[in-house]
């Protein structure tokens, strides 16, 4: 397919060199920032530039910008009728389009994306999801060309699994963070948890995140927990998410057996 992309980001950019070796034609890159669309525009080898002037032999357009910038950028677009327009947002609907294009869905992979980091693409979860089923058999065929692992879910469901990723993702990696700053208080580096964090991604993956929790607050563990709340002293916002996270899940195991 010949494809255009819109927000050279770190989502853009994972799609773009994607679609590029996996034998797509990239038409151009466009961004407010020139350098950004230079730059992927090197890799895949296309044109760029900072006016939403769509090529017209354009099969689809990959809109990968902020969700608070998306509606702006639709309204500066034009396109052929023939034409598919597609954003990347997890917690935004086809709503958004509102019947501006003749064809348009989401193009939605389920992952966390860092600059100049690998990752095997093709097993990414993708959403898709389209206004009719032809576009949605070709934005299926174009995901399928990616990655071996495609999904087709509604707007709704997709703002659950977007919620999801935020717990799963955006949280957890905050209480590493959280981690790194007490570890450090035992004069300890990061690297000392990696294996306990490896373990529990692993048992929760094969037993379930609901029959492999443990520690203090599962077993109600009062004692434990006062303690770590006055280890917590030195930072108060700490300590309030200790006491609201383990008040959590005292409350979704209790009367539960732990033995």
């Amino acid at each position: 397919m010949n494809i255009t992309l819109i927000g050279p980001g770190r989502v853009g950019t994972a799609l773009a060199i994607a679609f590029s070796d996996s034998g797509h034609r990239m038409l151009k890159i466009i961004s407010r920032t020139p350098e950004k669309a230079s730059m992927l525009a090197d890799i895949v080898k296309c044109e760029y530039g900072t006016e939403h002037r769509i090529p017209p032999e354009s099969d689809v357009v990959i809109i990968s910008v902020n969700d608070d910038s998306l509606t702006s950028v639709l309204d500066k677009i034009d396109v052929p009728p023939g034409t598919i327009v597609a954003h990347t947002a997890g917690s935004v609907g086809l709503n958004v389009f509102n019947e501006q294009f003749t064809h348009h869905g989401v193009f939605y992979p389920l992952q966390t994306f860092t600059m100049g980091r690998e990752f095997d693409f093709g097993s990414i979860p993708l959403f898709v999801e389209a206004n009719n089923e032809k576009t949605l058999e070709k934005l299926e065929s174009l995901a399928a060309t990616v990655s071996n692992n495609i999904h087709h879910i509604d707007s709704d469901k997709r703002r659950y699994l977007h919620l999801a990723a935020v717990f799963s993702c955006n949280f957890v990696n905050h209480m590493y963070y959280a981690g790194k700053e007490i570890a450090e208080k035992a004069g300890m580096n990061f690297d000392v948890m990696i294996p306990l964090i490896t373990e529990t991604l692993e048992k929760a993956s094969d037993m379930g995140p609901e029959k492999s929790q443990t520690g203090p607050a599962i077993r109600n563990d009062k004692k434990t927990i006062e303690k770590h709340l006055d280890l917590l002293s030195f930072s108060p916002d700490l300590q309030g998410m200790y006491r609201e996270i383990s008040g959590a899940i005292i409350n979704k195991y209790r009367g539960v057996s732990h033995e």
